[in-house]
């Protein structure tokens, strides 16, 4: 079993060579390739589409809507519109930037407009003991405890 690290920033002069190398224009062109195909999945998720039924859609092979989603793929506008005419939108749409929003963790705290009724929990005192408590909790917390070591 492997164990899973975090990853680290790694300074490496041949990394750094390369990423010189990259013109601003480069840089530019794969953000835009990318941006394009992410939108085009928003879209198909959009419209619970899988990547075969979008392929019947605009009459390609399953692997090439595989290119297309992979960010690397330089499209032509006539293939842009294609897309576009299966996703039931504007072109212009899939050059739209929108982050993406994923819910990670959510609070969600209820408050009543009423008094709670007090609920009863029967539950074991201790391990040693074979007596039973009963706790009285309304809202926020107990309230009071009675019938301690009660014999059941």
């Amino acid at each position: 079993m492997s164990k899973t690290t975090k990853a680290r920033k790694h300074q490496s002069a041949a990394l750094q060579t390369l990423l010189d190398e990259v013109t601003p224009i480069e840089m530019e062109q794969t953000k835009v390739k990318m941006l394009i195909a992410a939108r085009i999945e928003d879209f198909m998720i959009a419209k619970d589409m899988s990547k075969t039924q979008f392929a019947q859609q605009v009459g390609k092979n399953p692997s090439e809507v595989t290119k297309w989603l992979s960010g690397n793929q330089n499209f032509t506008i006539e293939t842009l519109i294609e897309i576009a005419a299966a996703l039931d939108i504007e072109v212009i749409q899939l050059l739209e930037y929108k982050p993406r929003v994923e819910l990670v963790h959510a609070e969600i705290m209820v408050k009543a407009s009423y008094k709670q009724p007090a609920i009863a929990i029967t539950t074991p005192l201790n391990q040693k003991s074979a007596g039973y408590g009963i706790y009285m909790f309304h809202g926020k917390g107990p309230i009071s405890k009675q019938l301690k070591n009660q014999k059941v």
